[in-house]
């Protein structure tokens, strides 16, 4: 059974380089990536994932308030907080 992963980070480097790092894994299920708060929304909408990494620093809601918003619609979502601070 593999894990779906979904990354929402405002840095396309921070993207690629977790990206590079689980796309050989053969239990990782690599779903894609938002840049923001509405475009991970609309894309739950559509898909679950297994795990959302996510960024708190986002350009248009933070993270935090986004997680809570997740949490509440999606509830079988684990997200796990991504930051430089």
């Amino acid at each position: 059974m593999k894990i779906g992963i979904f990354v929402v980070d405002d840095h396309y480097m921070v993207i690629e380089g977790i990206r590079s790092l689980l796309q050989n894994e053969k239990t990782i299920d690599w779903m894609g990536h938002a840049t923001n708060a509405t475009s991970c929304l609309s894309f739950l909408k559509l898909h679950e994932p297994d795990v959302l990494l996510m960024d708190i620093n986002l350009p248009d809601k933070s993270g935090i308030d986004l997680c809570k918003e997740v949490k509440q619609l999606y509830p079988a979502v684990a997200v796990l907080g991504l930051s430089t601070f």
